[in-house]
């Protein structure tokens, strides 16, 4: 099944990693909620969600163009580390959750949450990636 993914850090609209992997390879994109728990992971350079938790993670919910789906998710199991035959050792795991979207129904998309036992840096309390970072770039100063 060609599921959608959800997204919560470096690969929302506008983010490096949307840029590199997602910009173009899209059919609609919308906004969505789960919820979970979100670090700043590896100095603060990417997020990683773990299940456990009632924070509400923001994101983007991705519906991938038809004809490009396997090479996308193929792209995203490479830049997240996971590989399908081998999750022990998966920096994520891809797993299917359920995502209330921007008009308040429940979609089935995937979404990577973290798998390693160390690493998690910084609780990201808010639940967005997008505010944490801009506050984050306030507090760094010019």
């Amino acid at each position: 099944m060609k599921r959608p993914v959800f997204v919560y850090g470096t690969l929302r609209n506008g983010l490096h990693n949307y840029k590199r992997v997602l910009e173009g390879l899209t059919k609609q994109e919308r906004s969505g909620t789960i919820t979970g728990r979100l670090y700043a992971a590896d100095h603060e350079r990417f997020p990683c969600l773990v299940k456990e938790g009632n924070t509400v993670i923001q994101g983007e919910v991705m519906y991938i163009k038809e004809d490009r789906y396997e090479e996308v998710l193929r792209t995203l199991d490479r830049l997240e580390g996971y590989e399908e035959g081998n999750p022990a050792d998966s920096d994520y795991i891809r797993e299917t959750v359920t995502v209330i979207d921007e008009t308040g129904s429940e979609v089935e998309a995937y979404t990577y949450f973290w798998n390693q036992p160390i690493g998690l840096g910084e609780h990201i309390t808010s639940g967005d990636w997008l505010t944490w970072l801009q506050q984050k770039r306030k507090t760094a100063g010019p």
